[in-house]
């Protein structure tokens, strides 16, 4: 009886598609939950919620080959899976309130999409200037950014459940069980010693709530009930407009985003064996902020948020040991394909909003816990803790008393009220102010 083999190249190629799943399942949490937590704390139909949430999944892996494939000098041709950051959850959220009084929803989405593509282009010019753009935002600027972020997302997120619970009347309990559990499963996965699980901590973790909510009887089929059969991008589905007021609150963070994708960048450089520091590693990192401009842009073409490099991939890189470009067009060969299922989507949105609010509160406070973190890295002193300490408390002074000032203009009240951009702009004002320390003294 002949034994038949499986050539090499199906071995290998059957490796890469697993190890592709991977990576996606790393990303697939992150990548849902940041568009949907925006449409929520927008108030958006569940039709929009859906369009939004789902064509994010379908972004991020077109984004995803972009990044990989290198188109010309586009792309760092390393294994950098794309999605929705959660730095821009705050600020979009804030942007669409100060103008849903003036303006339909649709009009407001369509200000929001219009001037984030403006900042990506922005960026993508920038990004020819890599190394002048890390001197000016520094490990200070970044980690104070970061520092304000987590903070407003936790201000947000903790009032978010108290509505949740008032609502609830007499069984407010059950918002606080759900809540706390998944925060709990999150929390207990993200310190498990199987990196399986810190990887997916997320995803886990909404799924432990959807599960209580099951038991209590709060979940909703109606979206999965109605799902489509296949789903199609629409670009242009909100017609663009410009606003400039919205491009200062927007930029701060792009331009923080982008020297977090070079961090990013390089760890996933030295995973794959590169050298650092040489003419081609710079050309890695140019094409990798170009990537992520460009798709930052094209989500704003298809209606959806920004895109970054996602970070956890480099977790799933050491473990497994295995950097090939190939697995990462796997892994967004898998994000376009369960996006243009709804029913995916659609079963992700029955989780009720109180489990997200859960698993995001624990990602909220790591991503304050990451901004002290990045500022001790760059050798904490006076002048760091000036900078930091000044732009924190001067962003939140600004953002409560800018109402108070008489006869300032209402673009300015706007920017000023926001208090991750105010203190962005606070801190790179005072590190390129205040002079540097001279050694040895």
């Amino acid at each position: 009886m002949n034994q038949q083999t499986v050539p090499e190249t199906t071995r290998l190629s059957f490796a890469s598609a697993f190890l592709g799943f991977q990576h996606m399942l790393a990303s697939f949490g992150g990548i849902l939950t940041a568009p949907l937590i925006i449409a929520l704390g927008m108030g958006l139909s569940i039709q929009e919620t859906s369009y939004l949430v789902t064509s994010a999944l379908v972004v991020s892996g077109l984004a995803t080959f972009i990044q990989i494939l290198r188109v010309g000098p586009i792309g760092s041709g390393l294994l950098s899976i794309q999605g929705t950051s959660f730095a821009f959850v705050g600020p979009f959220i804030y942007a669409y309130e100060t103008m849903a009084q003036n303006l339909l929803p649709s009009e407001a989405l369509g200000v929001l999409f219009g001037s984030a593509a403006t900042c990506a282009a922005i960026v993508f010019v920038l990004s020819y200037f890599v190394r002048s753009l890390r001197t000016i935002i520094t490990k200070n600027v970044s980690g104070t950014t970061l520092i304000l972020i987590g903070i407003s997302l936790l201000v947000i997120t903790l009032e978010n459940i108290r509505q949740e619970y008032q609502a609830m009347g007499t069984h407010g309990w059950q918002v606080g069980l759900i809540a706390a559990t998944v925060f709990v499963s999150v929390l207990v996965c993200s310190y498990s010693r199987l990196h399986i699980l810190k990887i997916t901590s997320v995803a886990i973790g909404l799924m432990v709530g959807l599960i209580i909510a099951l038991i209590l009887g709060l979940v909703d089929w109606t979206l999965l009930e109605n799902a489509n059969a296949i789903f199609v991008l629409e670009p242009f589905r909100h017609s663009w407009r410009l606003d400039w007021t919205v491009v200062l609150l927007l930029f701060p963070i792009f331009l923080v985003s982008a020297t977090e994708s070079i961090g990013d960048f390089t760890a996933t450089n030295a995973l794959s064996n590169y050298a650092y520091g040489d003419t081609a590693f710079w050309t890695r990192i140019r094409g990798g902020l170009m990537g992520d401009a460009l798709n930052s842009f094209l989500a704003s073409v298809f209606c959806t948020f920004p895109n970054t490099t996602f970070s956890q991939n480099n977790g799933v890189i050491r473990l497994t040991g295995a950097y090939q470009p190939t697995i990462g067009l796997y892994a967004a060969g898998f994000l376009v394909l369960l996006g243009s299922i709804p029913v995916i989507s659609a079963l992700f949105q029955a989780i009720p909003s109180v489990a997200v609010y859960g698993a995001t509160l624990l990602l909220f406070i790591m991503v304050t816990v990451a901004g002290i973190q990045l500022v001790l890295s760059g050798g904490f002193d006076v002048r760091s803790a000036l900078i930091v300490s000044l732009s924190v408390a001067g962003g939140y002074f600004l953002a409560e008393w800018s109402p108070q000032f008489k006869g300032l203009p209402q673009a300015l009240q706007a920017v000023l009220g926001f208090p991750v951009s105010t203190g962005a702009f606070l801190a790179v004002l005072l590190e390129v102010s205040l002079p540097l320390r001279e050694q040895g003294k």
